[in-house]
């Protein structure tokens, strides 16, 4: 049976009222993001020093905000494009994320998905990294999806694992508990880099799933974790 091409094909996007609510909207938050002080690891320290080669960077959905910010500061010198739901909740980050300067692919699981995988791989061809939060759009919560690892195992393309951790910090009532740091509040980065030649040893994408999560919970600090 043939697809829908317009489910398929289209990635909803912001009205003309609704851009104009998200300026003011990310007027409000580079401000806010902005009294942020962040803390560096060494592992983190040597990914900014790194050569740009295209990675695939891999973080949870409820550390997006600090990340933003994070990646404005310290990676200006990476040209980096973000996985973003094709739904409606997508659009408004796709162009919150664009009016900070970041390019976005818009696909998921239910909506472009296909397409998505091959936009993805077409970025880093061209030398960009690619930013995907493996339990987004819609979660579990830490739930480490195998897109991402997939594609590194079709590209070759190294994997960078990155973690956002709060000394304070809001909590919404989200699916994700997401994170939103007290303004003038500490943030500290942390980075792990998974060895490739172990995740090319494993059997099956599922085998490089564990590796993966394993390696992805020990850079990430939250009381709500299981």
């Amino acid at each position: 049976m043939a697809k829908n091409p317009g489910k398929e094909g289209t990635a909803k996007q912001l009205k003309w009222h609704e851009q104009c609510l998200l300026f003011v909207l990310a007027f409000c938050l580079r401000l806010w993001m902005r009294t942020l002080r962040f803390e560096c690891s060494g592992p983190t320290e040597a990914f900014k020093a790194r050569e740009a080669e295209p990675s695939i960077l891999i973080l949870w959905h409820n550390r997006l905000f600090a990340a933003i910010e994070f990646t404005r500061r310290h990676l200006r010198h990476r040209k980096i494009s973000a996985l973003i739901s094709a739904s409606g909740d997508g659009a408004w980050l796709a162009s919150l994320l664009a009016k900070m300067g970041f390019e976005s692919v818009r696909g998921s699981r239910n909506r472009r998905g296909a397409q998505s995988v091959r936009d993805l791989i077409a970025c880093l061809q061209s030398g960009r990294d690619i930013a995907i939060t493996p339990d987004g759009s819609q979660g579990p919560m830490y739930d480490m999806k195998p897109g991402a690892v997939a594609v590194a195992a079709k590209t070759g393309v190294p994997i960078v694992l990155m973690s956002f951790n709060f000394t304070r910090a809001w909590r919404l009532k989200t699916w994700d508990h997401f994170y939103l740091p007290y303004p003038f509040s500490k943030v500290t980065a942390e980075f792990a880099f998974p060895d490739m030649d172990e995740l090319r040893a494993c059997e099956n994408t599922d085998e490089r799933v564990v590796v993966i999560k394993k390696q992805m919970d020990g850079v990430t600090v939250d009381p709500l974790k299981v």
